[in-house]
């Protein structure tokens, strides 16, 4: 049995056992401690965000917080001033009174029942914050952070005008503090009846009406001041979501107006504001709506062009101040400023006399639509827009759509110039004498026609870049733009020099399942666009051509300011200064500049050739598929002018209406340019050398251009002028010598000869051979299979012939022409036929030599006719000679017989 031993202490007493502690207790410690690591590191991390917040809140969004309600006044009427052309001269073309779509009331005027149906649904506790509803706001940021459904706005209505003047509605935590902060800073300089008259001035009402003055017009007929409790909850009901609540737009948007108006009216109820009785009073009461257009009592109309300043310099001013849409337009309506416009009144009016003439635009569409036109005028010596037209006929209101600005049409082959033939004169990889193959560039898709067809319905073969812009020739545009440069390249030209805006041209976006792109060969070279560009646009871009090749802004005003009221000080808004770049060489713009003369010369633009008015002008037409736009650049040295015609709904335009742009450009420039002297384009920099070349190379000529097979000596030998170091230096490698056969022509599918001849062949004679010249080419592809206009005088359409090219008249050897025998002279028996000059015997048996009826047919001018002969006793005697002395005749008897005469040795 094993030991047992107990161990004692030195007093002798047993040891006790250790204490040990509940494991219930020991978790319960462990929580206390983690609990208050967690507190200490949250309170430690706390302190440092709160540092961190507040240096941000001290840095970043007090230095924000104040928005000075004084700077969107809107009790200062605005005036616009332009500059007099003839003297120089400020002087003042308009006041602006305020658009018509918004009409300024104040608080006095407002019903309290609107200003109490505002409060109870927009802002319940608005009378008692002091500009942020904490309770409201704590919502709002719980919905921000955990993505709840926000059944209700954290903003106030102090907090909703702040974001209305500055547009600042970003939904970040930055936006939201910093509004905080605003509408706390602006409670504190503004009471709240200044408050509730500046926000309810402000907000919008649907049907671009702004400010419960104007919308109380609109909607009701009468002045805000007369509106009642039902009335006053209907229209406030509307600026929550106007598209839902206007009662204009539909039925059912007239039953949610209701809806909305009685959930307001039970909100006052609710809120103590109204008694039951007039709540249901205010529920039972029909709305009446005077219908849309009826209510408004504004007449002003501005100008297109006074509309579009204005869309300028509100656009300019939300910029530059950070000012939402509805500011803005106070200040430029309200603010007192005075705003300076480029406009000239007397081009103005010589556009106004053609536009608002609607015998100009006499030609409603099939479905009876009127016919429009737009129409801009650029001053090229500032860039400046001196005039411009949005619409045909008078102009009863004011900010409609400007067809002159703001549409977007299709420019057809106007665009040529500027997308394909300026940038690639500007790499110098053309120039006008560049020759070009006027055939089909390709298929259109597997299987396709080939593309692309001209407008005169044929393909002409050869021709030169001078020609193809001349006659607008689609082939040549597209080439240019396939096989010399790119459609990337035009693009960037078009962005980049020209000054065309990336909202209007499409690099790449899908519509309803299909991807549109304005970078393609169609688009860049033929000016099919997917949605267009504006006039503005291209009376700019052509601008520069007359200004050798300097690209200047366009601009509607040179600057903004504002006079203090009280001081007198003046500040400027806006400084406009004119911004311009150097788009393409002085060569490129020259280049155009002659060419373009020469489509109005003899051209596509004939139409707007100034019959009474000496003027150096160029331009260029465009026509879209089936002639739904219309479209006419041009411009002299003094002004560019852009037009374009066509239906708002795209209809096709009779082909009566010819070029009906053109026509309208030649009106208008015309009466401008009446009384100015006739001025040139600017040469370039470089000078200029004339040399010949020839039509078909577009290189220095041979003897073989001289004698081309289609026209006469030397016609296919043309003079060009080009920039010194332009010209060409080699010569033609495209004529190539064959000798025809004049007796050969070919002859068309009528019967008729087509020009050319057979190659001569061996047996073909010497007169009836020719050296001609035909082009040395083979035409492949797409332009091999349609008929081009001089295909058959090719090397390629001969080779494919064979032997069929040759001569098939002479095709035998010739037999030998007849040797004419001497002349039969009777006295001299060497000079008399054989038998073999006779078809018979028996005729050479007849031979008598003073007999010419028995001689050989067609010798001496015998007929072989038998002819009576003299008798045989019959004597010749010779008429007396001067003398008197007579000589006798030999008498010379024939012999009748049966043998031949033989004469005597």
């Amino acid at each position: 049995m094993a030991e047992t031993r107990r161990t004692t202490n030195q007093n002798g007493e047993s040891p006790r056992r250790p204490w040990r502690r509940h494991k219930g207790g020991s978790i319960v410690l462990t929580i206390l401690k983690v609990l208050g690591t967690l507190f200490l590191i949250g309170c430690t991390t706390g302190a440092i965000l709160a540092c961190f917040a507040a240096t941000y809140i001290k840095t970043v969004i007090i230095p924000q917080d104040y928005v000075d309600a004084s700077a969107y006044s809107m009790n200062l009427s605005s005036t616009i001033y332009y500059t007099d052309s003839t003297t120089g001269a400020t002087k003042e073309l308009r006041t602006l009174h305020g658009e018509e779509n918004r009409v300024k009331v104040n608080y006095e005027e407002i019903p309290k029942d609107l200003v109490n149906a505002l409060v109870s649904i927009e802002d319940e506790r608005f009378w008692t914050h002091h500009g942020v509803d904490w309770r409201r706001t704590g919502g709002a940021f719980l919905n921000m952070f955990l993505g709840m459904k926000d059944t209700y706005g954290g903003s106030t209505i102090t907090q909703q005008l702040i974001k209305n003047m500055t547009q600042n509605d970003d939904v970040t935590v930055k936006r939201k503090i910093l509004e905080i902060f605003r509408a706390l800073e602006f409670e504190r300089n503004y009471e709240k009846d200044e408050i509730l008259e500046m926000y309810l001035n402000y907000i919008y009402l649907g049907e671009n009406y702004y400010g419960v003055g104007t919308a109380s017009l609109a909607y009701f007929g009468k002045p805000v001041s007369e509106l009642d409790l039902a009335e006053c909850a209907s229209l406030i009901g509307i600026t929550n979501n106007p598209s839902r609540y206007d009662p204009y737009i539909s039925d059912y948007t007239r039953e949610q107006n209701k809806k909305r108006q009685e959930t307001i009216l039970y909100k006052m109820l609710e809120l103590g504001y109204i008694t039951q009785a007039e709540h249901d009073a205010a529920v039972a009461e029909e709305l009446v709506f005077v219908g849309r257009g009826q209510g408004t009592t504004s007449t002003t109309a501005y100008s297109y062009f006074e509309d579009q300043l204005i869309r300028d310099v509100i656009a300019d001013l939300k910029d530059a101040y950070d000012l939402s849409e509805q500011v803005a337009s106070q200040w430029v309506y309200n603010g007192g400023l005075s705003i300076y416009c480029t406009q000239d009144p007397n081009i103005q009016a010589k556009v106004d006399a053609v536009y608002e003439d609607l015998s100009n635009f006499d030609a409603p569409s099939s479905t009876g639509q009127q016919l429009q036109s737009g129409i801009t005028v650029i001053d090229n010596t500032t860039g400046n827009v001196v005039a411009l037209a949005g619409g045909v006929g008078e102009k009863t209101a004011s900010l409609l759509t400007n067809r002159a600005t703001q549409s977007l049409r299709q420019p057809g082959s106007a665009i040529k110039p500027i997308a394909v033939y300026a940038p690639a004169l500007d790499l110098g990889v053309i120039t006008p004498a560049t020759v070009i193959d006027d055939s089909p560039y390709s298929f259109d898709g597997d299987g396709g026609s080939p593309w692309p067809v001209n407008s005169y319905g044929n393909y002409r073969g050869l021709t030169n870049v001078y020609t193809g812009l001349q006659n607008s020739v689609n082939t040549l545009a597209v080439k240019v733009l396939g096989l010399y440069t790119s459609p990337q390249v035009a693009y960037d030209f078009l962005v980049k020099n020209l000054g065309f805006s990336t909202d209007h041209l499409v690099v790449q976006e899908e519509r309803n399942g299909t991807v549109y792109s304005d970078i393609g060969l169609a688009q860049m070279a033929l000016g099919g666009l997917t949605d267009g560009v504006t006039t503005l646009e291209m009376a700019a871009a052509y601008s520069s051509f007359p200004r050798g090749g300097l690209y200047i802004e366009p601009r509607t005003y040179t600057k903004v300011e504002r006079v203090d009221p009280d001081t007198g000080e003046v500040t400027v808004l806006l400084d406009n200064q004119a911004e311009y770049h150097t788009a393409m060489k002085d060569s490129t713009a020259w280049y155009i500049n002659t060419m373009l003369q020469n489509v109005i010369r003899s051209g596509t633009g004939t139409s707007a050739r100034f019959k009474d008015v000496k003027m150096t002008i160029a331009g260029k037409t465009g026509t879209t598929t089936s002639r739904k736009d219309l479209y006419f650049v041009g411009y002299s040295a003094y002004y560019t002018a852009a037009v374009w015609s066509g239906y708002d709904q795209p209809e096709r335009m009779s082909s009566s209406l010819q070029q009906q742009s053109a026509i309208i450009w030649n009106k208008v420039m015309s009466s401008i340019h009446a009384e100015l002297e006739d001025k040139s384009f600017p040469t370039p920099s470089a000078g200029t050398v004339t040399v010949d070349v020839c039509a078909d190379s577009g290189l220095r000529p041979t003897d073989a251009c001289r004698h081309d097979a289609r026209v006469g000596e030397g016609a296919r030998i043309i003079s060009m002028t080009f920039v010194k170091g332009d010209e060409p230096t080699d010569v033609c490698d495209v004529h190539k010598d064959v000798e025809i056969c004049l007796d050969a022509p070919f002859v068309g599918a009528d019967g008729t000869p087509n020009g050319m001849y057979h190659l001569a062949g061996e047996y073909c004679p010497e007169e009836s051979r020719r050296t001609v010249s035909i082009l040395d080419i083979t035409r492949e592809g797409a332009a091999a299979a349609v008929s081009v206009r001089d295909n058959q005088f090719t090397t390629g359409h001969i080779a494919a012939l064979g032997d069929a090219a040759y001569c098939d008249v002479h095709t035998t050897p010739q037999a030998p022409e007849p040797t004419e025998r001497p002349a039969i002279d009777p006295t001299d028996p060497t000079t008399w036929p054989g038998p073999e000059d006779y078809d018979r015997l028996e005729d050479y048996n007849k031979f008598n030599p003073f007999d010419a009826s028995t001689w050989p047919e067609n010798v001496n001018g015998s007929s072989g006719q038998q002819q009576e002969t003299p008798p045989p006793s019959e004597t010749i005697t010779p008429a007396p000679t001067e003398t008197g002395e007579t000589t006798t005749a030999p008498i010379i008897s024939p012999v009748v017989s049966e043998e031949p005469y033989v004469p005597a040795a």
